[in-house]
């Protein structure tokens, strides 16, 4: 259990700068103004989702990475270690076609010269 705790404690302290440097620009609205419109909040509560949820994947992807790198020739572990990395990448990849196909859908109705 100490060497657990240890290994999440480490990839969390590594990763620290990499979430702090992939904010970026955050702007915080007035959220009494009427200036958002439902298309500028639903992509930033995709993005947020998005964000989050990649994270996600990521810490699963290194968990998955450790548990093969410490299977030690154990090939139930190693399998559950390869389930892990397969799941993730899965998720990512879910992520990514999720937050591509909602852009899309988002942006139709301009493409198509609906507007209002």
């Amino acid at each position: 259990m100490k060497k657990l705790f240890n290994a999440a404690c480490i990839t969390i302290l590594s990763l620290s700068p990499a979430f702090a440097l992939a904010v970026g620009d955050v702007v915080i609205k007035d959220p009494k103004s009427d200036a958002d419109t439902l298309k500028e909040i639903i992509g930033l509560v995709t993005d947020w989702i998005v964000l989050l949820v990649g994270g996600i994947a990521v810490l699963f992807i290194i968990w998955g990475g450790i548990l093969y790198v410490t299977s030690s020739g154990n090939k139930d572990r190693a399998e559950q270690a390869k389930q892990t990395l397969t799941y993730a990448v899965l998720g990512l990849i879910v992520i990514v076609l999720a937050k591509v196909i909602l852009s899309l859908a988002v942006g139709l109705p301009t493409s198509l010269g609906i507007t209002n």
